[in-house]
């Protein structure tokens, strides 16, 4: 008798590492799609309030909200606050931080300090202290003394020059990072003129004096400009970053009506003669890349004097930044400059002070406490 035949179906055997893993695959792959999908949905819910992103959702999804829900009332949902960070979207469709608005920088503190202060080393340390970020140094004072060892002929004649040793701590405090500023009084000088009668202004057989008692070199005098001028050249070939001159116009003070007329003193050409004093210390200045300022009284501004020869049209043209005394009368300096022709605003202002004011619109140069030291 044979053996029966049972069906035992057919052969299926054991699932494989493969069909496991091609399982997870497409169970993932479903939900991604299922996760974007619902990203792209949710997207049309979100709102940006001051207090972050939030979700407002469709009445019928609010029914399905549980009553411990953490939503706030009206079915909207915080969401993590995206950061300080805001984006603007073009309509374009790219997306781009916005440019946020340059702060304006705080105006700049010129402090005056004695020439010693950079020969002792000392001058960087009193700087940091008072908090200013340029350094100011008289260099030709009203007596006609000069802080460095020129070169020029009428200082060696006038016996005003200064150290060799003192030059050379200039020069090396020059090539520093702090902007350093040279003050030179040009035309108020009680040396040159006593020893170059020449280059004076004179009353009868005398030298002219101000109501200083001091004497004046003419303005007029073409050997006076080329001293000056040159002057000013040793002291951008120094490494001065800026020039302030200061006296350089014919003087206003004193009894001027004493001076003796001619080519040395003739108010029709005060403006002339000034003008070409500053072409050749703008010239001589050129190659180094300082700067040429110019200080001059509140009445120059504001059109009130005639008698120095400095107007308006030769600030704007020659002066790089212009120095003014702060006196606290109304209108303000920075107020005077564009009814009077000048360009360039506050930004092409100092104010002369006696103290530093932390809220002032415009740059300070605090000289008065190195004058008195």
């Amino acid at each position: 008798m044979g053996r029966a035949n049972k069906d035992v179906g057919g052969y299926r055997g054991r699932r494989t590492a493969t069909d496991v893993l091609k399982l997870i695959a497409i169970i993932l792959g479903v939900l991604v799609v299922l996760a974007v999908a619902g990203m792209l949905y949710l997207q049309k819910y979100m709102v940006y309030t001051d207090e972050g992103v939030k979700l407002e959702l469709p009445p019928f999804l609010q029914m399905l909200r549980g009553e411990g829900s953490s939503e706030e009332p009206g079915g909207s949902a915080s969401l993590p606050d995206p950061g300080s960070v805001s984006v603007v979207v073009d309509p374009d469709g790219s997306a781009s931080e916005p440019q946020q608005p340059d702060e304006k920088e705080p105006a700049s503190f010129a402090l005056a300090l004695p020439v010693s202060d950079v020969v002792s080393g000392t001058a960087a340390a009193k700087l940091e202290e008072a908090g200013a970020d340029e350094l100011i140094l008289a260099v030709k004072t009203q007596d006609g003394k000069l802080a460095w060892l020129s070169g020029q002929g009428a200082a060696e004649r006038s016996r005003v020059n200064g150290s060799q040793e003192t030059t050379e701590a200039i020069r090396q405090w020059n090539q520093g990072e702090v902007y350093t500023i040279a003050r030179v009084c040009c035309f108020r000088d009680d040396s040159a003129p006593y020893y170059n009668n020449a280059m004076a202004l004179r009353q009868g057989n005398g030298n002219w004096r101000d109501e200083l008692g001091l004497r004046w070199l003419s303005p007029a005098n073409d050997r006076s400009q080329a001293y000056i001028a040159g002057l000013c050249g040793e002291l951008a070939g120094l490494g001065f970053d800026e020039i302030v001159l200061e006296d350089f116009s014919f003087p206003v003070r004193g009894k001027v009506d004493r001076i003796n007329r001619g080519d040395s003193y003739d108010p029709a050409r005060f403006h002339d003669e000034l003008e070409d004093l500053l072409a050749q210390v703008q010239k001589a200045a050129e190659p180094y890349g300082t700067k040429i300022s110019l200080r001059v009284e509140r009445d120059t501004l504001a059109g009130a004097e005639s008698l120095s020869g400095v107007t308006p049209r030769l600030l704007e043209k020659y002066a790089a930044r212009i120095w003014v005394e702060d006196d606290g009368l109304t209108p303000a300096p920075q107020d005077l400059l564009e009814p009077a022709g000048i360009s360039g605003g506050p930004d092409r202002l100092v104010s002369v002070t006696a103290a530093y004011a932390e809220d002032s619109p415009v740059a300070q140069a605090v000289l008065f406490p190195a004058e008195q030291s």
